[in-house]
């Protein structure tokens, strides 16, 4: 954030922000410490600040569960997984995309999606119970794209690339995580 602070947030996401374009034109060879650091620098890049303080909340709220139940180690495995899941999500669906990450965006979504599959979806959200808990999971995710699509278009700066890949990159890497983790921290009881 203190990037953003000082250079603003176009520089500093050019500099230190993960850029699909950049990464499969030869930034990973040419450049390849900040090109492979990138995806995790960019999640310290404040986009907005109302962005910035929902993610927080929602780190704060899911991650000291999810840190409960596969520890502080589990917790940061899972946040980096999330950022470097978002990247590979752009990576394969929009690798032509010259916008640069910047935001918590997908650690977060990491994190709330190894809460999910951790701990169920909670009963004050309003979701069939019927459906097993992908299920659930993917409801949500439609929920929360179609929220998204709607503020982005009221706010007229959407990009797929950005407001949904990356975030969706980022909840599968922790449904994908949660249950190993789980098994790894406890491996010895």
């Amino acid at each position: 954030m203190l990037a953003t602070a000082v250079l603003g947030l176009d520089a500093a996401a050019i500099w230190f922000g993960f850029t699909p374009g950049d990464f499969l034109a030869g930034g990973w060879s040419n450049d390849p410490i900040r090109s492979w650091l990138s995806p995790l620098a960019s999640a310290f890049l404040a986009r907005d600040f109302v962005s910035a303080i929902f993610n927080l909340i929602f780190l704060l709220i899911a991650g000291r569960y999810v840190e409960k139940a596969i520890k502080p180690l589990g917790l940061g495995v899972i946040f980096v997984a999330g950022a470097y899941g978002g990247a590979l999500a752009r990576l394969i669906l929009t690798p032509g995309s010259a916008l640069a990450s910047a935001g918590l965006d997908a650690p977060v979504f990491a994190v709330i999606g190894a809460y999910f599959m951790l701990y169920g979806v909670p009963d004050a959200i309003p979701i069939a119970r019927h459906h097993n808990r992908l299920t659930q999971i993917a409801i949500l995710a439609a929920v929360w794209m179609a929220i998204q699509i709607a503020f982005a278009v009221i706010a007229q700066s959407f990009a797929v690339s950005v407001t949904i890949v990356e975030p969706v990159g980022g909840l599968l890497a922790g449904i994908a995580l949660a249950k190993p983790m789980l098994a790894w921290t406890y491996r010895k009881a």
